[in-house]
Order: structure tokens, then sequence, then C-alpha cells
């Protein structure tokens, strides 16, 4: 019998897409913007169209709360900070995924990247995994037969469509990232080397710390700017060395549970209603929510 896909999904994207998408007209009854909360659930809906049997749903609680921020604290420091109404909003999201049976997950010191990360190297080894994102780290944690699904885009990436992206293998997404840098997040990587360089780079060494224990060798193969990209790598070592830290996901989180409380649950119809009804989605919506649970 082929084993079931479990599905995780990367919550905060698609509740930052419907803030930044859906018009603020959407208010509850005590005038509170809920414009995210009301894309989200759509995008929830549209999800569980797709009939997953095993989910889990991963927020970010914090900007600036995780272990990286202690590790580098620029990291993400070029992003707003949450001003209420959205952390009203994200608290809202977490409900109406609870609402319709979905495991989630948020934690003070990790991301929804190592929640995923943990779910995936743990119960993911006898399975293929979906994890539904537009994240490109992500694809570290790719084994053959998983996907990141693009679900606004509908587009599906395996290992092969990773590395023909970038040009590195999953294995060295997170050296490339550190090397090469990720403006997303504020690392800033190797001063003057770019995507390409830092592709060609671990294509002939593999790793980056194979890289900055063999910068000598950089010489020998025949790339434009050699003796300055060697004199880079050695002067930055130590910070290309904490840039890894951050750009690897930590799939050991400790996360005490089972994978049975990711199986799908059947959503309970009066919770929708009520909870429709606090923010007031209107009958169009409130008919998706309630369709989900079969009503």
């Amino acid at each position: 019998m082929k084993p079931q896909t479990l599905y995780l999904v990367d919550a905060s994207i698609y509740v930052f897409r419907a803030l930044y998408s859906i018009p603020e007209s959407f208010h509850d009854p005590k005038g509170n913007l809920v414009n995210g909360v009301y894309g989200y659930a759509g995008f929830l809906v549209d999800f569980l169209s797709h009939k997953p049997e095993q989910v889990s749903v991963a927020f970010d609680q914090s900007l600036n709360t995780c272990f990286r921020n202690e590790i580098y604290p620029l990291y993400k420091a070029n992003r707003d900070q949450p001003d209420e109404n959205i952390k009203y909003q994200f608290d809202l999201c977490r409900e109406i995924t609870d609402i319709l049976g979905m495991h989630h997950l948020s934690l003070k010191s990790y991301e929804a990247d190592d929640i995923i990360g943990t779910l995936a190297i743990t119960y993911g080894a006898d399975c293929p995994v979906s994890i539904v994102t537009r994240d490109k780290d992500l694809g570290q944690l790719l084994k053959p037969g998983d996907t990141l699904w693009d679900f606004a885009a509908n587009v599906h990436s395996g290992p092969a469509e990773v590395h023909e992206k970038f040009g590195v293998t999953v294995s060295q997404l997170a050296d490339y990232l550190a090397l090469a840098g990720d403006a997303v997040d504020n690392i800033p990587g190797a001063t003057g080397i770019g995507a390409k360089t830092a592709a060609k780079l671990l294509n002939h060494f593999d790793t980056l710390e194979n890289l900055l224990g063999n910068t000598d060798r950089v010489l020998e193969i025949g790339i434009r700017g050699a003796d300055r990209i060697r004199r880079t790598l050695d002067e930055q070592a130590d910070q290309l060395r904490l840039f890894r830290r951050i750009t690897q996901i930590d799939c050991q989180v400790p996360m005490p549970m089972q994978l049975a409380q990711l199986a799908l649950k059947k959503p309970d119809i009066q919770r929708i209603k009520t909870f429709s009804e606090k923010l007031g989605f209107g009958d169009r919506m409130t008919q998706r929510l309630c369709g989900v649970a079969g009503a």
C-alpha cells in the first residue's frame, strides 16, 4: 500500500500573503482588521480540498526570539516588527487552523522551518513529504520523493528542481545560502561572492567547510577573481561559519509528540459558525468553512 503523504505547512507565508493581498475592508464586529485571517482561512479551505490525511501547520511565533537572533542579532533585522493587529490576526489564524482539525505548532526559540524540519526527519523517513511553502530555504530538507509545494502557483519542486534553480544539491543549500547570502533574512554572505560563484565553488569543494579549509586551491579552478575570492574567504571564514549555523535548519527541536497527532481531525461545525460570527465573515466564507466539515 502506498504510504500517505505527510503535509507540512509553512503557515506564516500564507498569513502574510493574505495580509498584504486582501483589501483592508474586512473587519470584525469590534472594528479590528481581519483581512489576513479571512485570506488565510480561504487558503486552508483550498488546501483541505486536496484531502490531506496527515498534516501539521507551523507558525513563526516571533521575528526576534529564535536561537538565530542570539547567534547573530542582525538576523531578520531588516524586517518590520509586527504590530498589535498582526499579532491579533496570527492568534486567530492559529485558532481557525485548530478548528479545522489540523495539528499546529509555534515555538518561541525556534522558527517554523525548524518545526517542519524536525517533523520531516522524525516522521517522513518512510513516507513522501510535501512542504507547503514558497521558502527556498526549506529545499535543504528534501529527500527523493519529497516536494516543496508553492500552493498559490501550484508548483511542485523536488530535489532536481532545487538543483536546477540554485546550481547546488539540496544537501549544499545551507552552505550556499551562507556563502552567497540571503537578503530576505539579512544574511550578507561573503563580500563580492554572488550566487553563481558560490555554486561554482561548492560544486568543486562540495561543502563550505572544505572550501574554507582549502582556500589555496581556489586558484586552481579557473574562476574569475580567484585571488580576491581566496583572500575574502580567509578573512571572513569565521563569519561564514557563523552564517552557516544560521542557514542550517535545526531538525532536532525538542517536541514530545506522536505521529497520530498529525492525523487530520473532523472539524466541529458549531465551532466554525461561532468563529465566523465572531469575525463577521459572512455567509460565503462560513459556508466554505462548513463545507470542509462536510456540512
